[in-house]
């Protein structure tokens, strides 16, 4: 199956399908239908989008409850847990949890692209607030565009975090 895409998820698009119709045929005895193929590969690649909008919208309430320092410590512990159970996926032989560590991974984005402009905010002097808040989203933006545009890096953003990276071994 050829699935064509121009984002950013065309690198694994060749790996991530054949590791779907490799465990549907472990577990079948069947190759895959095209179907279904279709409907994981979209699945694995949007939900890291749903879960990025289901964990901006728990901002106020991690930063309210734990404070914004430590809310991105705790943060960090989704990111850990969703690259660990994206890895994991591969060993076990689960496109299920590939699945279910990119929901993770995606609170985790949608939880630190909030959190952090905020505890920037909180910490920085009166006078420079605002642009220190603008260079933040700029020097993301920026460097964003920069480490795309270089060849090498490009198969790192194009796998979006290093448990995926595993798959292109």
């Amino acid at each position: 199956m050829e699935i064509q895409t121009q984002s950013v998820n065309t690198r694994p698009q060749s790996h991530i399908p054949e590791f779907f119709n490799m465990t549907w045929r472990s577990r079948h005895n069947q190759s895959i239908p095209d179907h279904s193929l279709t409907f994981l590969w979209s699945l694995s690649v949007s939900i890291k989008d749903f879960g990025a909008l289901l964990g901006s919208l728990g901002v106020k309430g991690l930063a309210d409850t734990f404070g914004r320092r430590n809310a991105i410590l705790i943060v960090n512990a989704l990111s850990v847990v969703g690259a660990s159970l994206m890895f994991m996926s591969k060993v076990t032989a689960s496109f299920e949890v590939l699945i279910v560590g990119r929901l993770i991974f995606g609170l985790f984005c949608g939880l630190v692209m909030s959190l952090n402009p905020l505890y920037i905010q909180g910490v920085s002097p009166t006078n420079l607030r605002g642009i220190l808040l603008g260079m933040v989203r700029h020097s993301c933006s920026h460097s964003f565009s920069n480490f795309v545009h270089s060849s090498e890096n490009l198969i790192w953003i194009q796998c979006g975090c290093v448990g995926e990276s595993y798959f292109l071994k």
